[in-house]
């Protein structure tokens, strides 16, 4: 426990994420007209850059069937589904009412893709695929009129993040290590690889075949949420809406007490960065808030522990890190064909937008003069946690040249494992504290 850590310099980053008041009596047309406005105004340089004035920008208001001609367009996406959740069902459950039948997938043929401005809407057609949309998107398309409220579109065109700052050399190879879906709160919640887990930090296990993951290069260790449950608890039968969403507080209040004993012990040695979860007790609505410190009270007396909001964003060295607990890529994987999650998040640097589908279909605070979740400068590291058994990874190149580093972080419960990235070459592997033995048959 007294190894001798790197030590490296460190910003918090996530000012932004922070709320400073609680008005919820706002409408959500702010933050769409918010988003619109300032993606719109990064939109405008870029095409500027490419075509300079060839095609002119035009609204939705502006446009003539008589005569049309080839422009460009600015505005929100609206993906129309027929098979979007409606609240008709929640009344209908409230009610003791027959259910309306729950679709596996949202999406279909007929979905529809609808441009928004400050004004108007228009139907696109044309170069597009619905499929691989979500509404809350700002987009500009070039194409021309076709009468009857369409627009046939020749190509999208999204802003994709915005500069990268260069990577500068360092003399040395701090590691950040990811953890996510601990799960104290499950039956099969993986203890004891939680406790190999600190005594590789601790720097008392050796792991002769990982020389390039010393652990006392670890100089951060980031949670990403679901820490106290990772799912939730199994409905019983026959019972209706009103006390399925009563809350297991005895299992809770059991669960926050063991992972608070296992944080006390973490930052004892490295600096921990935690995040609030999909089912942590926290807020719901993005971005979520930091814990409350009452919920740990051991741990959080410790200096190496940093309680910080989903979606988190800091630096290391010159490397900016910027991530969230999953459900931004969770809730795109809900409303497009897009079952890949390193896809989803290469579209949402493409889009340069965290979560696109606030607060449409995923909630989130109701800003009025703001878009937190607005990607203005393009990370190096991009992580989101993943409930699943392995990690996803590996680098991507926008069109712009920009090389990222994409992290899908498995749950620690289904995998017993973490990941770890070298901020000096943005390497990056897994490692895994499973303690289960294969027995073969012979």
């Amino acid at each position: 426990m007294n190894l001798q850590r790197l030590e490296v310099p460190y910003v918090n980053l996530s000012t932004n994420f922070y709320r400073n008041d609680q008005n919820f009596q706002r409408q959500y047309f702010h933050i769409y007209e918010s988003r619109l406005n300032l993606i719109g105004d990064l939109l405008k340089q870029k095409i500027s850059s490419k075509y300079g004035n060839k095609y002119p920008i035009k609204k939705i208001s502006e446009l003539t069937e008589d005569n049309p001609t080839k422009c460009i367009l600015i505005g929100n996406l609206y993906k129309n589904m027929d098979l979007k959740p409606s609240i008709l069902r929640e009344i209908a459950e409230e009610n003791q009412l027959a259910p309306l039948p729950v679709p596996q997938d949202f999406n279909q043929s007929s979905d529809e893709i609808i441009l928004e401005d400050s004004i108007q809407r228009i139907k696109l057609s044309g170069k597009i695929n619905p499929a691989e949309l979500v509404t809350g998107i700002v987009s500009a398309v070039l194409g021309y009129s076709e009468g009857a409220g369409k627009f046939y579109v020749d190509e999208m065109i999204f802003y994709e993040c915005g500069v990268e700052r260069p990577l500068k050399v360092i003399d040395n190879s701090p590691l950040v290590v990811f953890i996510s879906g601990i799960d104290m709160a499950n039956i099969d919640a993986p203890i004891l690889s939680l406790d190999l887990f600190q005594q590789w930090i601790y720097g008392n296990l050796e792991m002769s075949s990982r020389t390039n993951f010393d652990p006392k290069n670890v100089v951060r260790v980031v949670i990403a949420g679901n820490s106290t449950r990772a799912c939730p608890p199994k409905k019983p039968k026959n019972v209706n809406s009103v006390n399925l969403r009563m809350i297991d507080t005895k299992g809770m209040v059991e669960s926050l007490k063991n992972f608070d004993e296992a944080l006390y012990h973490l930052t004892q040695s490295v600096s921990v960065d935690l995040m609030p979860g999909e089912f942590d007790p926290a807020n719901l609505m993005l971005p979520q808030q930091p814990f409350h410190h009452c919920l740990f009270p051991k741990s959080s007396v410790n200096r190496g522990l940093t309680a910080v909001p989903n979606p988190y964003q800091f630096q290391i060295e010159d490397r900016l890190i910027l991530g969230t607990s999953g459900q931004n890529i969770k809730d795109i994987m809900k409303f497009s064909t897009m079952d890949d999650p390193l896809e989803c998040m290469k579209n949402t640097l493409r889009w340069s937008h965290l979560a696109p589908t606030c607060p449409d279909t995923l909630p989130c605070y109701p800003y009025y003069d703001q878009d937190p979740f607005i990607i203005d400068e393009c990370p190096h590291v991009y992580f989101a946690a993943h409930d699943s058994n392995v990690l996803l990874t590996e680098i991507f190149e926008n069109s712009n040249g920009q090389r990222i580093r994409l992290l899908c972080i498995p749950s620690f419960q289904k995998s017993q494992s973490i990941a770890i990235v070298n901020m000096n070459t943005l390497e990056c592997d897994g490692m895994s504290f499973s303690t289960k033995i294969d027995l073969e048959e012979e």
